[in-house]
């Protein structure tokens, strides 16, 4: 089945400049469709290879990320107890000058 896709996410999709991608619908290189979405036409590009659009995601990306839970309370104290040790320290030094 064919697909419908941006210019711009067929450019990413292939690697391509959306300037390379344009020319080649002028050319007629890719079949395009004209559709209008609110009030704008917008052009298409027919995805004939079956090239998948969709990012597939790997299951063990997913499991390592669901072992590390941030406690982001804690970093945000950690973060802030910090900057404010440095300011004291920067606010000492600008003092002493």
């Amino acid at each position: 089945m064919e697909e419908l896709i941006t210019i711009q996410k067929y450019a990413s999709l292939y690697r391509l400049s959306i300037h390379t991608v344009i020319k080649k619908t002028m050319n007629g290189e890719l079949q395009t469709v004209v559709k209008e979405e609110n009030g704008k036409e917008v052009t298409y590009i027919l995805n004939p290879e079956g090239k998948s659009t969709t990012p597939k995601i790997q299951t063990e990306d997913i499991a390592s990320e669901e072992e590390f839970e941030i406690d982001y309370k804690k970093a945000y104290e950690d973060l802030n107890k910090e900057y404010l040790i440095l300011k004291t320290k920067y606010d000492k030094l600008l003092k002493n000058q």
